[in-house]
């Protein structure tokens, strides 16, 4: 009877839990069909795992943990979904999330039917935008397009105080050397030949 007990308990326990992510790769993603390319990817994974599901954001954490870097998202799906989600392109083939993107960004999308023979499948790409930053990712194929998140991106650059002073001290040095130079200007020395 115990053993039926604890038995019963245990199965409730594993279907309670939520299921572990099981990512299937139909074909190896290419970091070079975006504009710019993408400095990594995962994927091609089978489906489309850009949803609030709770296992696909386990199979979304799982991918974008694959990539180079320490960015660890937190399956927060209600703080992407509608903010950082497209569902249509820009442009014919821009992803425009209204933002300028800086520095390590990570964009997953989805395609029903992407270029080539995987087919329906979900990508996770990862770029690094640098400082200067880029207001669009460009899709060099949008064949079956449907949706895109973008999970994180860096913030501007915002100059160290040394900059700042420096700056300070520069226009102080210019402002001074003006005045000097109105001073003389006034005054002209006179010169006896």
């Amino acid at each position: 009877m115990a053993s039926t007990v604890f038995a019963i308990l245990a199965a409730s326990v594993a279907f309670a839990s939520p299921a572990s992510a099981t990512l299937t790769v139909v074909s190896p993603c290419d970091p070079s069909l975006t504009t710019p390319d993408a400095v990594a990817c995962a994927g091609y994974y089978s489906g489309n795992l850009i949803n609030g599901s709770p296992n696909d954001i386990l199979n979304q954490k799982e991918a974008i943990a694959s990539l180079p870097g320490d960015f660890e998202w937190d399956g927060n799906w209600a703080v992407l979904d509608p903010e950082f989600k497209i569902t249509s392109l820009s442009n014919v083939n821009k992803l425009d999330f209204g933002k300028t993107l800086y520095g390590k960004t990570i964009i997953g999308a989805h395609f029903g039917n992407v270029y080539g023979p995987a087919g329906n499948v979900s990508v996770f790409w990862l770029f690094d935008l640098g400082s200067e930053g880029a207001s669009h990712v460009s899709l060099d194929h949008t064949s079956g397009f449907s949706n895109a998140v973008l999970y994180t991106t860096g913030v501007q650059a915002v100059p160290e105080p040394g900059t700042w002073a420096l700056l300070l001290v520069g226009f102080a040095a210019v402002g001074g050397a003006m005045r000097a130079k109105r001073r003389s200007n006034k005054n002209p020395a006179l010169s006896y030949a």
